[in-house]
């Protein structure tokens, strides 16, 4: 199971607190920004970014690709854009 770092960007359909309440209330999201897991934030009034640590790639994978899940998502979210986070080492 590949686990890596990633940052999504979310391009809202909505506004940023009705997004935030459907991200909160989806599978185990409060308990990962609990855990530090994951850290959300406005970017602006339709723009959202989330950093996740740890991630399981074959889980995002079929989340992602579930059609429930992008019927939920539909009317609140345009479309999310990642990228995968690399930790920097001190230069030596």
């Amino acid at each position: 199971m590949e686990q890596v770092n990633m940052v999504s960007i979310a391009h809202l359909k909505c506004d940023y607190e009705t997004w935030e309440n459907l991200f909160l209330s989806h599978e185990d999201n409060q308990e990962q920004v609990n855990n530090g897991n994951f850290l959300y934030g406005k970017a602006n009034d339709n723009t959202a970014i989330i950093i996740m640590k740890n991630v399981d790639m074959a889980a995002m994978a079929e989340r992602a690709s579930d059609p429930e899940f992008k019927k939920m998502v539909e009317p609140y979210i345009e479309y999310h854009e990642f990228f995968t986070l690399n930790e920097m080492k001190p230069p030596q």
